[in-house]
Formats: structure tokens, C-alpha cells, sequence
């Protein structure tokens, strides 16, 4: 028996939204730029043990809600902590944030904050 092979189809490229080719312009505000990709929490403790991140910056995403991206020593841009389910993990409360990030042994590491206006 044999079996035929089918070519893949093409795929057309689309415009990209203004947005979008703002958000990767040289010009953006590095405050509000897109994370390189996700880390996982056991990946997070892993590369602080190596002592490879060079710094943590915590994003003010909406009001009263921030995230955790991490600046990686061999990773381009930044990393952003994700949860069980993938998404970007959103901490409600700066102190439940220091309290988690002391637990995972951050040491002294760099962080920064970044607030909305």
C-alpha cells in the first residue's frame, strides 16, 4: 500500500495591526514592552539558583494588579511568570508578591517596580 503525501497549504501572511508594529518598534516604551516568553515557576527557581536573572521588574498591568517579568542573562527581552494554566500570573497585592518572591529564594536580585501614571 501506498500512501500519498499532500502538500502543505500556504499560508498568507496578514497585515499586522498598527498596534502590533508598535508594540515591536525600537520606539515603545520599554516599560510597556512585550514579554520574550513565559517561565514557569520551577523554571523561576532553577534560574535564580544559576543566579541568571539579572533582574526582576514588576509591571503595574491594571491598577492593583502586577506581574512578575524577569530579565534573563542568555534570553533576548523579557520573561514573564506564567501559572498552572499558562496565562501570565497576576498578584493582587504587592505584599503577597514580596512574601512569594521571598519564598522562592530571589536573594539580591534586582527589582524594580514600574507603576502606571
Amino acid at each position: 500500500m501506498t500512501s500519498a503525501v499532500r502538500p502543505k497549504p500556504r499560508t498568507t501572511t496578514k497585515a499586522r495591526s498598527a498596534s502590533a508594529r508598535n508594540a515591536d518598534s525600537p520606539h515603545a516604551p520599554p516599560s510597556r514592552a512585550l514579554a520574550a516568553s513565559p517561565v514557569n515557576q520551577l523554571e523561576l527557581v532553577g534560574l535564580l539558583h544559576k543566579s541568571a536573572v539579572i533582574e526582576i521588574v514588576i509591571p503595574e498591568v491594571e491598577p492593583g494588579r502586577y506581574q512578575v517579568h524577569l530579565v534573563v542573562a542568555w534570553r533576548y527581552g523579557r520573561s514573564v511568570l506564567t501559572g498552572a494554566s499558562g496565562q501570565p500570573r497576576t498578584f493582587r497585592s504587592l505584599d503577597t508578591l514580596r512574601t512569594h518572591l521571598k519564598t522562592l529564594g530571589i536573594g539580591s536580585t534586582l527589582v524594580r517596580l514600574e507603576l502606571l501614571p
